[in-house]
């Protein structure tokens, strides 16, 4: 039944001359890459601290349950599954759950949970996550159940957040638990999937998925979730910087730290990935930039004269 739907949309598509392939490719990468942790970042440094915050820790906490459910299950893509699907673009690595499909549940139902009753930005919101989901499918990258999935473990990401920071603020001299869960879920989801085995099947010869290459985005995002928790608290603890600054100032923290942003992922990254060839480099450099994106840069401001908000 999930290859069939995914045959409908192919037919659709091919229908259509892919009239509609740009748009869903587009809608796809603004809820995965570069622009999500950028959302998270402007929202934190300038415009509400509080929400930016949940934002960085639901983000970081939906990839790193995302790459700990992929790498267990390892479901093979649905082209794998079926010659008849030819996906707009192939991805890389394992099929269940979504990735685009968490990681926008948990982006975007972040900001309808502390912005709810804003129905207009919520309604937004939700045809956001309902378009992410269908692109995955539309696409040809994922089958029904990988972004429904994806769907339910946002929402339990962004439930579970809530409730938890809501217990850090009646208990803020506990925020230290925070890094310390942190540490240990990254540790044991290292070790795990360092000794845990995977499927060698081959096709032409050829692995149909190398293992080496999926534990890389595990390491990635355990560094990233590492990265999320310790700098957060970092922050709380060594900095605290305040918004009531002019808006001019907040203006200008967002666009330095959007192009700082950008030079790390586009220009210090890859060169530290490259220079150590290992899936450590690439756990160091992802931790690293969470590191710099909540605590360092902010480092900048910190002692900026509050003011009135303008």
């Amino acid at each position: 039944m999930d290859i069939q739907y995914l045959l409908f949309l192919q037919n659709l598509r091919e229908s259509m001359d892919g009239a509609l392939n740009g748009f869903f490719l587009q809608i796809s990468d603004w809820s995965f890459g570069i622009f999500v942790w950028m959302l998270a970042c402007v929202m934190f440094w300038s415009v509400d601290k509080k929400v930016g915050s949940f934002l960085f820790l639901n983000i970081g906490f939906s990839r790193f349950l995302m790459q700990t459910l992929k790498l267990t299950f390892c479901v093979y893509r649905p082209w794998i599954r079926s010659e008849q699907i030819m996906p707009i673009e192939k991805a890389s690595g394992y099929s269940f759950p979504s990735g685009h499909s968490i990681t926008a549940t948990a982006n975007y139902g972040t900001l309808i949970e502390r912005y709810r009753q804003h129905r207009p930005l919520c309604v937004f919101l939700v045809l956001m996550i309902l378009l992410t989901m269908f692109s995955r499918n539309y696409i040809g990258v994922h089958t029904p159940q990988d972004v429904v999935v994806g769907l339910l473990l946002g929402i339990v990401v962004v439930v579970c957040g809530a409730r938890a920071w809501e217990w850090l603020e009646a208990h803020p001299t506990k925020d230290y638990l925070l890094p310390c869960i942190g540490g240990l879920l990254v540790a044991l989801f290292l070790v795990y999937i360092s000794v845990k085995s995977y499927p060698t099947d081959y096709v032409n010869g050829k692995l149909i998925v190398d293992p080496q290459k999926m534990m890389i985005d595990g390491y990635k995002d355990a560094g990233r979730l590492l990265g999320v928790t310790v700098g957060w608290f970092l922050e709380r603890r060594l900095v605290n910087f305040t918004l009531a600054v002019p808006t001019a100032r907040r203006v200008a923290r967002a666009c330095f730290g959007v192009l700082l942003l950008l030079l790390w992922e586009r220009c210090a990254m890859p060169t530290m990935t490259t220079a150590f060839s290992s899936s450590w480099a690439y756990f160091f450099a992802c931790f690293l930039e969470l590191i710099l994106l909540l605590f360092l840069y902010p480092l900048c401001f910190a002692r900026e004269k509050r003011t009135a908000v303008a």
